[in-house]
């Protein structure tokens, strides 16, 4: 197989490394950058990649059987659409999309072309984070009452080399702002509990950085059964933090990212400790999705993972800001 990798950000860096990794040695590149920062031109001497300043061109020429899709989450549609018309498998980062524009048509040409479209949510491949998904599959909490998500992370520490207002996480002409480039939590939640069908939210740029984007929300999902989901998300917390609790009636589990920990505690109190692999890096979660993205492939299968899964992600962050902008309730309809 042959890939071909579009934006090499940090996430476009990972992804070429991991594909490098996993046995590919033709992994080209789309680079449309003038300027590239220190750890960019790190990148192009060490690894030497194929290098196209054109996205049609590095198509037409390299002839890829895999694109993955890191450029900024604005230019995502165009750049998967253009791929699969390539006759490409795609994966896309997360978001989908920052508007739902052109996602049915991309998902509709995707199984038209019998191609997949896959969509990087890479906590999924979390292994604390699908022992959840098994408990819960297996009702060891029994029905489930409610959960209570929290991520922050002080957004000028993510990239501490580059100007962070530039980058397109601050951004809103490049798809930027918190809820929708730290949907990670959306995403948990859809895929632990399904689809929402009510969401509220109070959704701020807290005026805290000189950015035109949200940099701070709490949205509150409701769920058929009862069942009540919030999630804090900003770009404020330090040191970061992400985490959440979900209560059931036979008890309840509580997982944090960066302690390491997820532990189960019953409703008669007895606790048991979930531990990670012991060599287990957060690299891994990546190394998983470039995997199962091409097992399917190989396999002919819809990933779990796959653009109605992310439209229906997109779609309630796009929900959350819309409630908050109009001061109630939207109900959801993915």
């Amino acid at each position: 197989m042959k890939a071909l990798i579009v934006g090499i950000g940090a996430i476009g860096r990972r992804h070429f490394q991991n594909l490098r990794r996993l046995g590919f040695r033709d992994v080209a590149v789309v680079d449309t950058r003038r300027q590239p920062d220190a750890p960019q031109r790190s990148f192009f001497r060490t690894f030497r990649p194929r290098r196209y300043r054109v996205l049609a061109v590095a198509l037409r020429e390299g002839k890829p059987d895999i694109v993955f899709v890191t450029n900024p989450t604005s230019t995502h549609m165009v750049t998967a659409r253009t791929a699969l018309r390539a006759g490409a498998h795609v994966f896309v980062e997360k978001p989908i999309s920052h508007t739902m524009a052109g996602v049915d048509r991309l998902i509709a040409e995707a199984r038209r072309r019998r191609r997949v479209l896959y969509v990087g949510y890479h906590f999924r491949h979390h292994p604390q984070l699908k022992a959840v998904k098994r408990l819960l599959e297996h009702g060891r909490l029994g029905r489930i009452l409610s959960a209570r998500f929290i991520t922050g992370e002080y957004l000028p520490g993510w990239h501490p080399w580059e100007d962070f207002r530039k980058g397109y996480a601050a951004r809103k002409d490049l798809g930027g702002g918190v809820v929708l480039t730290q949907s990670h939590d959306l995403d948990l939640a859809y895929w632990l509990f399904g689809r929402p069908k009510r969401i509220q939210a109070v959704v701020r740029n807290s005026g805290t950085f000189s950015i035109d984007v949200d940099d701070i929300a709490d949205i509150l999902l409701e769920f058929p059964a009862g069942l009540v989901v919030s999630s804090h998300l900003d770009y404020l917390a330090r040191p970061p933090e992400k985490r959440f609790i979900i209560t059931g009636e036979r008890g309840r589990l509580e997982w944090d990212y960066h302690g390491g920990t997820l532990l189960l505690t019953t409703a008669d109190g007895r606790k048991r400790f979930i531990d990670l692999p012991s060599r287990f890096e957060r690299n891994d979660m990546y190394i998983a999705e470039a995997k199962d993205f091409l097992r399917c492939i190989r396999a002919g299968e819809q990933p779990k993972s796959d653009g109605r899964s992310g439209a229906a992600v997109l779609e309630m962050a796009l929900a959350a800001k819309a409630a908050s902008r109009a001061k109630r309730s939207i109900t959801f309809t993915a």
